[in-house]
């Protein structure tokens, strides 16, 4: 996996941003208004040779990936850039891939011509609205059969609109058109081109979203009211969080999108990329001016600019829900359109073939074992209490990246995901492995000796467990607000005190525990970490019913005398360790995007299913689109999973990777949980152990993934404080 651009990739990124620092200034940007083009920054471009940076170097072309070009169009979109390039770079390469004589007009594109494409099939004195069809010389054009290469006409009509783009409305004339090449290639090329348009264009507005929101966060950080910066305000901060998250996604899945091998995940993704930009952008354009407050729809801001940008931007090619039904069709519809070529690209979203073959190992083991008896486990319970675990401790599927000589197999943190999948795809439950894993591994660096030596063992074999002992009555998510108590007595530490929500705390060995060790220090200062057994007299579990059906706990310490050498970490040093702790782990939301891809297989499982006549839902395409929606939700999911994970391995992580990750997988569970139960009504209502079962419970589920591990609300606080870079938005 890697996500860092080359150096190549990165000097072309910053010399645009340059450019456009100096030439494409908001001065410049509205004297190129109402036609939307300024000449001048187009010859600069040109000079650049960016024009033809997607044609083969062999045809006198820059030859750029795709993903470069991806760069291209998000610098455009970030400085608003009044120039055709994504157009004249897409029909140039259309041009160069299917007509070898169309050499001399390549060559005037590089002298400065402007080539356009008519994104839609030509019909006989049927007008059409042309992306850069008031400037462009030339349209490259389709009528579904034949390419053909026409002169813009002289009398096409520039009609004022949202976005000040230089459109055309242009009734083609194929009969005075020059033929460039005829049949399923050349349409294919053609076809293929009209899918790298959508890309650019996804990344070019996905970009006009994220700096708009940079505008707003600027100005929410220097703006007061009530005597404190609004940026501080959670009203104002959250839903900006909010926005960044979505927009991040758009971008990350318009970088999968031109870096993935396969062409049929391609034409998925791109259908994918281009309907979420256009609902990220424009959530954000809108958020960005409503930050602005009146000065937000004032014709002074920019903040409107960006708004009527992205907007027509976003419409250029129709209607953008639309895509949908692309995408819908393109999964399960049979459509096979062409697909742009990637060209060469470092960025892969992928594990490697290491951790692909350790996944393929842990599958085929899981195959051989699973039972029906197992299979209704899973349904009924998510307490993960089964004796599989020791056998897949044995096999090395447990806790497998942990040092071989404490019980583990020394793996890296990209098998470790792909073992993930394995357990994802055979459902198999991971909240206790989960948490007993992350302890573990603080006993590793904070336990000593002799703990380690009692404990780890029988951690690693799957035969004991750990439960968290962190929330409390009345703390919820703030943990060192813990009032449980640890006062020292000799070499023990006497423990009272009362945990919420505890787990599998009724099926653990130990509980990692949280207590106030010093109420005279402030509250993030006088907190210690202790490995509590819970076999130790004065331990009480009491059952707490959830609305998923899972089983979570109220536990009690009365008195409970713990042997100092289960203290983790320093005396009042609980902060320092649970910080560190959190280095120890990746983070993000691959738990929730784990459930998010469970529900919609049992979901496309139900789909498939026909009736009694031989019907199928998967065959409308309301439905298709409908699943489509939530299928795209789960591909942004996973790419800011995938980044997460990235950032932890390369160290390039930065603090908001893991928030901004489980914020989107949660939240998007809960609405494609929503989209989901809605789609299969009133038969989604009932709770069985069958397809449309699992949907319902997991729908049930869905609304806790926004409160475990950390609730919604503060994620959103952490995004927008190093995402966005607001003010503290919780004192």
């Amino acid at each position: 996996m890697n996500l860092q651009l080359s150096e190549q990739q990165a000097l072309l990124r910053d010399s645009l941003e340059r450019l456009f620092q100096n030439e494409s200034t908001s001065a410049r940007i509205r004297a190129a208004e109402p036609l939307g083009y300024d000449p001048a920054l187009w010859t600069e471009l040109v000079g650049f040779g960016l024009p033809l940076m997607r044609v083969p170097e062999g045809r006198g072309g820059g030859g750029l990936a795709l993903i470069d070009a991806v760069v291209v169009a998000e610098t455009l979109g970030s400085y608003l850039a009044s120039v055709p390039l994504i157009e004249c770079a897409v029909a140039s390469r259309i041009l160069a891939d299917i007509a070898p004589a169309g050499h001399a007009v390549l060559e005037d594109i590089a002298g400065g011509s402007i080539l356009t494409v008519a994104l839609h099939p030509v019909e006989a004195g049927v007008p059409q609205l042309v992306p850069a069809g008031a400037i462009a010389d030339r349209v490259l054009c389709s009528d579904g059969a034949t390419v053909y290469l026409a002169a813009v006409p002289a009398d096409r009509t520039v009609p004022a609109n949202l976005g000040t783009l230089p459109l055309a409305a242009i009734t083609i004339d194929l009969d005075n058109a020059l033929v460039l090449a005829s049949g399923p290639d050349a349409c294919a090329a053609w076809q293929a081109g009209i899918e790298e348009w959508k890309l650019l264009a996804a990344a070019n507005i996905a970009a006009m979203g994220r700096k708009a929101l940079e505008h707003a966060a600027a100005y929410a950080s220097e703006r007061e009211a009530f005597g404190r910066p609004i940026g501080s305000f959670q009203g104002l901060a959250h839903p900006l969080a909010d926005a960044v998250t979505d927009v991040e996604g758009a971008q990350l899945l318009c970088w999968r999108a031109a870096s993935e091998a396969e062409p049929s995940a391609r034409a998925a993704q791109i259908s994918a990329a281009l309907w979420w930009s256009t609902r990220a952008a424009s959530a954000a354009t809108i958020r960005a001016m409503r930050t602005f407050g009146g000065y937000g729809v004032s014709m002074e801001y920019d903040a409107q600019i960006y708004f009527r940008r992205a907007r027509a931007w976003s419409m250029l090619l129709g209607d953008p829900e639309a895509e949908l039904n692309l995408l819908g069709d393109c999964l399960w519809g049979g459509r096979t359109d062409p697909v742009p070529d990637i060209g060469s690209s470092e960025i892969s979203f992928g594990l490697g073939d290491a951790a692909e073959a350790y996944a393929a190992e842990a599958r085929a083991f899981f195959a051989a074992h699973m039972t029906p008896e197992m299979r209704r486990f899973i349904h009924e319970t998510d307490d993960g209490d089964h004796p599989f675990n020791t056998q897949l401790a044995k096999a090395g599927f447990l806790y497998a990246d942990w040092p071989a000589a404490l019980g583990g197999g020394d793996r890296t943190p990209y098998e470790m995901a792909a073992l993930n999948d394995v357990y994802c795809e055979f459902e198999w439950p991971r909240v206790p492995g989960t948490v007993t894993h992350m302890v573990g591994k603080i006993l590793m660096h904070f336990a000593s000796e002799e703990v380690k030596e009692e404990v780890l063992p029988g951690l690693a074999s799957g035969e004991r467990n750990v439960a968290l002992g962190y929330s409390e009555p009345s703390a919820g998510s703030d943990i060192f607000a813990a009032k449980t108590r640890a006062t020292r007595d000799g070499d023990d530490w006497i423990i009272d005190g009362q945990k919420m929500f505890t787990s599998q705390g009724h099926l653990a060995d130990y509980v990692l525990l949280i207590a106030r060790t010093d109420p005279a220090l402030p509250k993030h200062a006088g907190l210690t970490l202790f490995l509590v057994p819970v076999s130790i007299p004065g331990f009480e579990v009491h059952e707490i019913k959830t609305l998923g059906g899972e089983r979570t706990n109220i536990t009690y310490y009365s008195d409970m005398r713990v042997p100092d050498r289960y203290r983790i970490g320093d005396v009042n040093g609980g902060t320092k360790v649970l910080g560190l702790a959190l280095a120890l782990e990746q983070g993000g939301g691959d738990f929730f995007v784990s459930a998010l891809r469970i529900m919609l297989r049992h979901a496309l499982a139900w789909a498939h299913a026909a009736n009694t006549q031989g019907e199928r839902p998967i065959d409308r395409r309301r439905v298709r689109a409908r699943l489509a929606q939530c299928h795209a939700r789960l591909l942004v999911a996973d790419v800011l999973d995938r980044r997460c994970l990235w950032g932890f391995v390369s160290g390039q992580g930065k603090k908001y990777y893991g928030p901004m990750a489980k914020l989107f997988a949660s939240e998007a569970l809960v609405s494609c949980s929503s989209e989901l139960v809605e789609l299969a009504a009133p038969w989604s209502l009932i709770q069985a152990h069958t397809d449309l079962g699992t949907v319902e419970l997991e729908s049930r589920k869905a609304i806790q993934a926004t409160i475990y591990g950390g609730t919604s609300e503060v994620q959103r606080s952490i995004v927008a404080e190093s995402a966005l870079g607001l003010p503290r938005t919780r004192s």
